[in-house]
């Protein structure tokens, strides 16, 4: 089988959500036979990321985003009457290289990455691949995710900002459902996802049309507390730690929210309790707050997040906005840490419960279920097992990547 896979961003090294799972989909692409890549990229790929990708594809295409002039895009988009999304993602010179490829090549399956790059395919008329058959991974549905950042914007003087997260989620969802008319299959990242799409989706689409839920996996070996290069690691008494891309909206505000909210209550009760705040690019307001807030420790970009991970007595994830499946869920779970997660950020979970990992939604529940696991080590003993249980029984890659291929080989 040839396949074309196209993403929003360079799928190597596999250091966040969306990059993860792009990464492990072309693993497996690259089995099925081969494969071809078209990707952007917002900072020059390390060699050893060329080096990995070239391996697996017969071909890259790989053009910078242009980070600079990103958001003059999204602007002119917006004002055009498209999504900021699209204007994000517009590369004059990447349609140019991706028609050659299209006109030059027949594939025997598309595979797209995210809604933002679907309007590239517009180009498909008159081209070898015309008639190939288009599978969407839509990962979550972004939509959503503005209408959700509307909800939370609060005060007249935001009403402009308002506007634009609702403008944004009304758009993309049009773009959503236009989507579900022209391709031939789609996937999302939970059930969850699945049925919220054909909710407002149903009516413009054919009732046997495809779209599954194919979620996100853990690499439980790398994942794994017990690797002899962690052997050295100890847990510090009273130490949190929050993993997650440090330049992303919802992570950035969920730690705010999370230092202003629960930090100084539990630091009243344990003075020695702080939190580590690990990620790649942090955003000003995230340095800003570890250099006025006692105990919130920067640790920003890292080679390896596992060793904070292991040190931590507690993994906190106080998304106030998410969609989908979150890998730092996972993985704070594979490596047999204590969780207390949001409610959103549990949604998609098989096993979203008090045995696996705690749910806390109010910043008393917060405290009170932080409080009792920093005073109870068994508590903590207890979640760290059943956390480690569930990923291996219920998110390793191989099940998932099974049902990826499965889809795209049930399409003949």
């Amino acid at each position: 089988m040839k396949i074309l896979f196209i993403t929003h961003r360079f799928p190597h090294p596999p250091n966040r959500g969306d990059s993860i799972r792009s990464f492990h989909f072309l693993e497996r692409f690259s089995e099925m036979g081969t494969v071809h890549l078209a990707t952007l990229y917002e900072q020059e790929p390390a060699p050893e990321s060329v080096r990995v990708l070239d391996e697996l594809c017969a071909g890259v295409i790989a053009c910078p985003w242009g980070k600079r002039r990103k958001w003059f895009r999204a602007a002119k988009a917006l004002a055009c009457g498209k999504t900021m999304t699209e204007g994000l993602f517009f590369k004059r010179r990447f349609r140019k290289q991706l028609r050659k490829l299209l006109e030059t090549e027949k594939f025997d399956r598309i595979v797209v990455f995210c809604s933002s790059m679907f309007p590239y395919l517009k180009m498909m008329a008159g081209t070898r691949n015309e008639e190939t058959p288009i599978v969407v991974d839509f990962v979550d549905i972004d939509s959503q995710k503005w209408f959700d950042y509307a909800d939370k914007v609060r005060g007249w003087m935001n009403f402009w900002k308002k506007w634009v997260f609702r403008t944004e989620g009304q758009r993309l969802r049009r773009l959503e459902v236009e989507i579900g008319r022209r391709a031939s299959a789609l996937m999302a990242v939970t059930a969850e996802e699945v049925a919220l799409y054909r909710s407002f989706a149903d009516d413009a689409i054919p009732d046997e049309f495809r779209i599954s839920a194919v979620p996100n996996g853990v690499d439980t070996e790398y994942f794994d507390a017990t690797r002899t290069e962690l052997a050295s690691v100890a847990e510090i008494p009273g130490r949190m730690v929050f993993v997650g891309a440090l330049d992303y909206h919802a992570n950035v505000d969920g730690v705010l929210w999370f230092a202003e909210n629960v930090l100084p209550v539990l630091r009243e009760r344990f003075p020695e309790c702080e939190l580590d705040v690990v990620g790649s690019r942090p955003v000003a307001a995230l340095q800003h707050l570890a250099e006025s807030t006692e105990g919130v420790n920067l640790i920003g970009t890292v080679p390896d997040v596992r060793p904070f991970l292991k040190r931590a007595s507690v993994a906190v994830i106080p998304l106030q906005v998410a969609r989908g499946l979150q890998n730092k869920v996972l993985e704070a779970c594979a490596m047999s840490r204590p969780v207390v997660a949001s409610v959103c950020a549990a949604e998609g979970i098989q096993k979203a419960c008090e045995t696996d990992f705690c749910v806390c939604e109010t910043p008393e529940k917060w405290v009170e279920t932080l409080t009792e696991l920093m005073n109870n080590s068994e508590r903590r003993a207890e979640l760290c097992v059943a956390g480690r249980k569930m990923v291996e029984e219920n998110y390793s890659w191989a099940t998932q990547l099974g049902k990826l291929e499965t889809l795209l080989r049930g399409m003949d």
